[in-house]
């Protein structure tokens, strides 16, 4: 029998990898990836629990509820979990997978349902990283905004164009359903995990040399082109692309050797030899 492969929806995808917390649901990794630079990659699959042709693993099995192209079939797999589950399929039984799914979710949840952000509303926004944001929207099936960047290079280049994607992006950033660790001036960060995000209540932070043109990576290998703030015996380094300045102002806030600033960070990287933590901000406001 033929069958015409209907593609996952969408709506499902998203679905999935905000229940899943954008991770492996085996071994938990994370599967989407991306540097400082906004290069992306995917290293996970929307993996069948029950395969789409009967010829393929676990595709004698009993189906699952829903369609086989549908939410209830999918799990979320990075691509070497996946190809294991796939060459031993009397080990990884429709009924094992199912249930390793929900217990992903589970856990997904404990770590990120309970979190929610207790946040000023935002109005004004000095940075506001685009890829990082529609990231952060996608994991957690919030609906992004829908423009044509078309050969801007700086958020600044869109004109007119950038008070309405201000204010688009200014409701994911607004919305209810914003989770994340929260920070406060007095707490100890020597437990952030790479791939956090964490919600930074306003505070003053230190900023070094962030400006335009300026060679990123050695400017971070130097710790310039950032925002920075101890934390007891760690600091925390926030790095800064100019490229995602939001405001005219922005830029002189940012230079400006010291500012009290609040929003949400990626944690990038932690070292615990010089006590450091490296984050990428998604977004950066002046509390209004």
């Amino acid at each position: 029998m033929t069958l015409t492969r209907v593609s996952l929806s969408q709506p499902d995808r998203r679905f999935i990898i905000g229940r899943s917390a954008g991770c492996c649901n085996k071994c938990r990794i994370q599967v989407f990836r991306e540097n400082e630079f906004a290069e992306k990659a995917r290293l996970g699959d929307d993996a069948h629990i029950r395969a789409y042709s009967d010829d393929g693993p676990r595709g004698g099995e009993n189906p699952v509820t829903g369609e086989l192209n549908g939410r209830a079939n999918i799990i979320l797999l990075c691509k070497n979990c996946h190809s294991e589950i796939d060459q031993h399929p009397l080990k990884f039984t429709v009924s094992v997978l199912t249930a390793m799914r929900e217990d992903h979710y589970a856990w997904a949840d404990e770590r990120l349902g309970h979190t929610q952000v207790r946040k000023p509303k935002f109005h004004y926004i000095l940075y506001l990283n685009t890829p990082r944001v529609d990231m952060y929207a996608v994991a957690n099936s919030l609906s992004l905004p829908q423009f044509d960047f078309g050969s801007a290079n700086r958020f600044r280049d869109l004109g007119f164009e950038a008070g309405r994607v201000m204010a688009s992006y200014t409701s994911i950033l607004n919305s209810e359903d914003l989770y994340a660790s929260q920070v406060a001036e007095v707490d100890d960060i020597s437990g952030l995990e790479v791939g956090q995000y964490c919600f930074l209540e306003p505070m003053n932070f230190r900023t070094v040399a962030v400006k335009e043109g300026a060679d990123l990576e050695a400017a971070w290998a130097s710790d310039k082109s950032i925002i920075y703030r101890r934390f007891g015996d760690w600091t925390l380094i926030c790095l800064i692309d100019p490229r995602w300045i939001t405001t005219s102002t922005a830029g002189s806030t940012l230079r400006s050797g010291q500012a009290q600033l609040c929003g949400v960070f990626r944690i990038n990287r932690t070292d615990p030899e010089t006590r450091k933590a490296y984050a990428s901000p998604l977004f950066i406001a002046q509390k209004g």
